[in-house]
């Protein structure tokens, strides 16, 4: 199981008090401040409070109970970590942040929205108030990691696990983005599937698929990369040189492409919105493109939208053009 990283499990020292009196709400703030203002009922209890002492600090409003025995400290921010710490303090060892909520947590997936998703231990059937709970007994402490005090799953294991809850586009989109900033690998996304596949395994079939488009491609420098990548592969066509370099005829440096066929200079550019977006990037990118361009290259430009969409119009015009191209080579 997946090792708590809330409570007394973090390793803070509480010395049990011979007497229960007084109790220190000091105490409660150092633990609170380390898990999101989160205190769990059985913390308070190793503190030194008594069921009355929680009581009345619940009924005049300077905790709240989120959920059974898991109390936030009045006045704290309610925020998304707060919500799944909180979610995760209620089931306890064995629970994990997951599936859309984790894609998130790893930066696959930005529609946080309000939904709170984990996973619990297949033995435990918790009911909490807005929290998508998943049920599995094959999530143990080797697909979980700890992102700002919170147990969630792996990159690996996210991506297995958000088939059963997401269309294959979206999955494909997580996948590549994943790929493209370095956050996994394929071969580790397949080690995952393999390893917690199983005959009805819920959303491996999505993985799988996804995966076998992708295991023979080249290895993209960035997720709009990867995306131009499953593109090409979905329509059949043939794979170009990723971040090609085009000296001139002096072997002096002019430009690097993200794609291209060397031998019919044919480069692709994909626009994607975070790169280039400066006004000299901008202008630099444009000059560059005419430089390489009057070296007898022909350049294409694709936006993040239409590689993103998967195209087939933008696969088919790449398609035109090395046909045509390979056409004029083969005529000299």
């Amino acid at each position: 199981m997946p090792r708590s990283p809330w409570g007394l499990e973090l390793g803070l020292t509480v010395t049990p008090l011979v007497q229960p009196w007084p109790m220190d709400d000091n105490a409660v703030a150092r633990i609170a401040t380390i898990q999101h203002s989160l205190v769990s009922r059985s913390q308070a209890l190793q503190l030194g409070f008594t069921d009355r002492a929680i009581k009345v600090r619940l009924n005049t409003g300077r905790w709240l109970e989120l959920h059974d025995a898991v109390y936030s400290i009045a006045g704290a921010p309610d925020t998304w970590d707060q919500r799944h710490l909180a979610a995760c303090m209620a089931v306890g060892p064995g629970a994990a942040v997951s599936h859309r909520s984790a894609a998130a947590i790893h930066g696959l997936w930005s529609r946080r929205g309000d939904l709170t998703e984990i996973t619990v231990p297949r033995d435990t059937s918790p009911e909490l108030d807005g929290v998508t709970v998943h049920r599995l007994a094959d999530l143990t402490e080797r697909w979980t990691t700890t992102v700002n005090g919170l147990i969630v799953t792996s990159p690996a294991r996210t991506l297995v696990d958000v088939g059963a809850v997401m269309t294959i586009g979206n999955v494909g989109r997580m996948l590549d983005r994943a790929i493209g900033t370095r956050v996994l690998t394929l071969r580790e996304a397949e080690f995952a599937r393999i390893a917690v596949a199983r005959r009805g395994r819920s959303g491996a079939g999505v993985i799988r698929r996804l995966l076998a488009e992708r295991m023979d491609g080249p290895v993209a420098e960035s997720a709009l990369q990867a995306r131009m990548v499953t593109l090409l592969q979905r329509h059949a066509v043939p794979l170009p040189v990723l971040e090609h370099t085009i000296l001139d005829g002096r072997g002096g440096f002019v430009g690097r492409v993200d794609f291209a066929y060397p031998e019919i200079k044919y480069a692709i550019e994909v626009d994607g919105f975070a790169a280039h977006t400066g006004l000299r990037e901008f202008r630099h990118d444009r000059v560059r493109q005419n430089e390489i361009v009057d070296l007898g290259w022909l350049v294409h430009r694709f936006t993040w939208s239409e590689v993103d969409a998967l195209s087939q119009r933008v696969a088919a015009r790449v398609r035109a053009a090395r046909s045509r191209l390979l056409g004029t080579l083969r005529a000299l």
